[in-house]
């Protein structure tokens, strides 16, 4: 069960996922699927908040959404709307905190009438939430913090415990994550936007050079071709071997499923940003841009 929830889970949501999206008339429909986990799903949450209280709590108080019914009968409707916490009228101060302290410990500064909660947003607090308040993270045996040790080179020395106890150092030497300290914090957003949502090629830059060798680690990010371009700089190759290599690299690709780049994403938000400019690289900058500038908007101001 443990390998279920941990990682047939998340291959069982992107599939559920990418079906419902096309439309595709599975069976049963992926829909359905999905409202089903929700009719069970949603009820025990709101039974845990009654019974397990404590419990809820830790997992709330770093969220800005709490999962609910939209439910026909009223009673049932408060119940799930007493969950939240109750604004002023300019939606910039909470005036009654939420029983289960919804957000109580979140790094954002939040407008509750403002705030745009659109698919931005979420890449924008996400990204807050990893670097500000990350997780107990595992910064050496997680590869996605691959793009750190360019920022802050002492890292590329350093293995296992070190690495962590030097990662943590230096996030912490940045001070306080807030608009008045923006310029010590954006470059450090900068860079791991660029390196979960950027173009490939951006992306590869990222990777300290002992490790753009290792094909296992650039095939997880998307930068196979990178890879292969350093690669045949030691190994010529006529265009037929080419060929092949790159074929080759491409089906094994597929069984990595790396992120595409944000600019490619079909969303209404992305759309607007991304046809402001004509080039992949314009693209790219005016979207990662927005994405900072809703970094620092949700900053505390000091």
């Amino acid at each position: 069960m443990y390998f279920f929830r941990w990682i047939v889970t998340g291959d069982f949501q992107i599939d559920l996922s990418k079906k419902a999206k096309a439309g595709q008339p599975d069976s049963p429909p992926p829909i359905r699927t999905i409202l089903e986990i929700a009719d069970w799903a949603i009820p025990l949450l709101l039974w845990l908040t009654d019974h397990q209280r404590e419990s809820v709590k830790k997992y709330a108080r770093k969220r800005w959404a709490w999962p609910a019914y939209v439910h026909l009968l009223k009673r049932e409707q408060t119940r799930y709307e007493a969950l939240l916490p109750k604004f002023n009228k300019t939606g910039t101060k909470i005036v009654k905190a939420s029983p289960i302290e919804l957000g109580s410990k979140l790094s954002l500064q939040l407008n509750a009438n403002l705030t745009k909660g659109d698919f931005i947003f979420c890449i924008a607090a996400n990204a807050i939430k990893h670097l500000v308040q990350p997780d107990d993270p595992d910064f050496w045996h997680d590869n996605s913090w691959l793009w750190l040790p360019t920022l802050h080179k002492p890292l590329l020395k350093l293995k296992k415990e070190a690495y962590v106890i030097e990662t943590k150092k230096f996030l912490n030497s940045l001070g306080k994550f807030s608009r008045k300290n923006w310029a010590s914090w954006k470059p450090i957003f900068e860079s791991r936007l660029t390196f979960y949502y950027g173009l490939p090629e951006f992306k590869f830059e990222l990777i300290p050079k002992e490790w753009q060798s290792n094909l296992h680690i650039c095939l997880q990010h998307g930068v196979e071709v990178q890879w292969f371009e350093n690669f045949k700089k030691s190994k010529p190759m006529t265009a037929v071997e080419e060929t092949k290599w790159l074929d080759d690299l491409k089906a094994q690709s597929k069984f990595y499923d790396a992120n595409s780049p944000l600019q490619e994403i079909d969303l209404p938000e992305i759309r607007e940003i991304v046809e402001r400019k004509k080039t992949k690289r314009g693209k790219w900058i005016e979207l990662k841009d927005e994405i900072l500038k809703r970094i620092h908007n949700l900053a505390p101001p000091d």
